[in-house]
């Protein structure tokens, strides 16, 4: 017996993976190149607002918005750090004041910050700009009329920007508190979970020894963005482990035929569009020209990567004109690697990857162009939600139809999860189709019940039906998953009051109005309700 308790303990203890043991565990052995990393961008790529040296100016004017009917304004009391909104010019102004609790990006080209609502993480409307020294919207938030206070912070946001997340299952984006272990790209996001090592010397990974698929997908989990990235079934937000292929965890797909648009993360497929990437194939990768572990000074930084250049070119190989190469003080990329505005990101620029002979503004990718999977073959259920995905973002008929089509192939093959029938149910439901929509979304919420748009559609359903308590179930499901679905609160007050709960329906009224204090129908239900 105690023989085979000991080989049970023996089989247990090897089959237990690796912890992740936190960059500081690394600082004692490898003080230096500790050192040097926790001053790079990637270390820094988040954080707790305040924590660090702030490279913003909470001091900077208020701006406003296109149509100048709300300021925005950043600041800092003895709380901490906020920003207020006002509409000037109106009888019954709307105006607040929200805290800004953590930082989102590294500041080296822009912050971005984060709300807290009761554990729950949403992106501020406000980002800090270092180029202009200024403040503006914060990416994607430029032409909404209002203060946009309800964008989810999902777990897919945090994985290139911090480390050991603390999301909490069943939600979109709720956190424990704090929400990452780590701010920044830690050292275990590219050398493997650091218990075995600590504890018995046993080898950490080194991205620059594994196979091409293996060490390029560690880059490529933050700088490989493609048209769009297409999770496998079950593996959402999962992060890397380096070591593993990226190609496990979800689909890239780039458009057949077209140029990538510069985009803040579209690092990799730029590369892969370089003469230099295609005659050097698996030889040059990323850290060819960088060092993860230090960033070249800034006087420096001509001759660091020249040097990187004349690994593989001669000097007379450049056909520039030698009175140009000096008003350049021989610098490569001025010519060759330009910084220009990203397609995805306004008021700041990056550097070009495709390492263009002679650099012209590229054409915009064909809006009908054919999604092919980058470096991967992809199932009908990744390309349908890919076409679908895009297709919605956009307003692209073409892809709307072909997704369409795909998602029901999908179907019919027993193929599609609970995502992909999410997708395809919308997609009868904006045909007007209910027949079809309905059983679709019922089997999307069986196969997944943690998904807020097929419990607010169902909510819908349920009211359309006259079935008020059915909607109020439905409804108060998905703001367990996502409070802020401002819309959903407005029908469950609208519910609520039908069912004889007024004191109720105010209170979600409130909480509507807390997250989008433009939003009307809560204020014409409130006056409703008074009547």
């Amino acid at each position: 017996m105690r023989f085979s308790i000991a080989c049970a303990v023996a089989f247990c203890s090897c089959a237990i993976a690796a912890d992740y043991a936190g960059s500081q565990a690394c600082a004692a052995c490898h003080a230096e190149i500790y050192r040097s990393f926790m001053r790079t961008p990637m270390a820094q790529s988040s954080g707790r607002a305040g924590a660090e040296e702030p490279k913003e100016r909470f001091d900077s004017p208020s701006f406003r918005d296109a149509r100048g009917a709300f300021t925005y304004t950043a600041g800092q009391d003895t709380n901490g750090y906020y920003f207020d909104f006002r509409q000037p010019g109106t009888k019954q102004p709307v105006e607040g004041r929200r805290r800004i609790d953590y930082f989102v990006g590294s500041g080296s080209a822009a912050r971005s910050y984060v709300l807290n609502v009761d554990g729950y993480l949403y992106e501020a409307p406000i980002a800090f700009y270092r180029k202009s020294e200024s403040w503006n919207f914060a990416p994607g938030m430029e032409s909404v009329p209002y203060p946009f206070l309800t964008r989810p912070i999902r777990p897919g946001c945090f994985l290139c920007h911090a480390s050991r997340i603390q999301h909490l299952s069943g939600t979109d984006n709720a956190y424990a508190s704090p929400p990452f272990l780590e701010g920044g790209v830690a050292c275990e996001r590219c050398h493997g979970p650091g218990s075995d090592h600590i504890a018995s010397g046993k080898p950490m990974v080194n991205p620059a020894k594994l196979p091409a698929a293996e060490r390029d997908s560690i880059c490529e989990q933050c700088h490989l963005s493609g048209e769009i990235r297409v999770a496998k079934p079950g593996k959402d937000d999962q992060p890397l482990t380096a070591g593993d292929r990226l190609t496990n965890l979800l689909t890239t797909f780039v458009r057949a035929g077209s140029p990538s648009e510069l985009r803040v993360t579209s690092h990799a497929e730029n590369l892969a569009q370089s003469a230099c990437k295609r005659a050097s194939g698996e030889k040059l990768w990323c850290g060819t020209c960088h060092d993860p572990h230090t960033v070249p000074a800034a006087n420096n930084k001509a001759v660091y990567f020249r040097e990187k250049c004349l690994s593989c070119h001669e000097t007379s190989s450049c056909m520039a004109s030698r009175s140009s190469r000096q008003v350049n003080n021989d610098n490569c990329i001025t010519c060759h690697m330009p910084r220009n505005p990203t397609a995805d990101v306004e008021h700041v620029v990056f550097t070009d990857h495709s390492i263009r002979r002679h650099p012209t503004s590229a054409p915009a990718p064909s809006a009908t162009a054919e999604l092919v999977p980058y470096g991967g073959g992809s199932s009908t259920r990744d390309l349908a939600l890919a076409y679908a995905i895009i297709g919605t973002r956009e307003g692209n008929a073409t892809y709307t139809e072909r997704g369409f089509r795909l998602l029901q192939q999908a179907a019919a093959n027993r193929t599609a999860d609970a995502q992909a029938l999410a997708y395809l149910a919308q997609f009868y439901r904006d045909r007007k189709d209910d027949a079809h929509a309905v059983p679709v979304y019922e089997q999307a919420w069986r196969m997944d019940p943690t998904q807020a748009p097929v419990a607010a559609a169902l909510g819908a359903y349920r009211m359309q039906r006259g079935d008020y308590e059915g909607a109020i179930r439905f409804w108060n499901q998905a703001l367990a998953i996502n409070p802020a679905l401002v819309l959903v609160r407005a029908n469950l007050a609208d519910a609520l009051s039908r069912t004889g709960k007024p004191d109720e329906a105010r209170a979600a009224l409130r909480k509507a109005l807390e997250f989008n204090p433009a939003f009307q129908p809560p204020k014409d239900l409130v006056e409703r309700l008074r009547r």
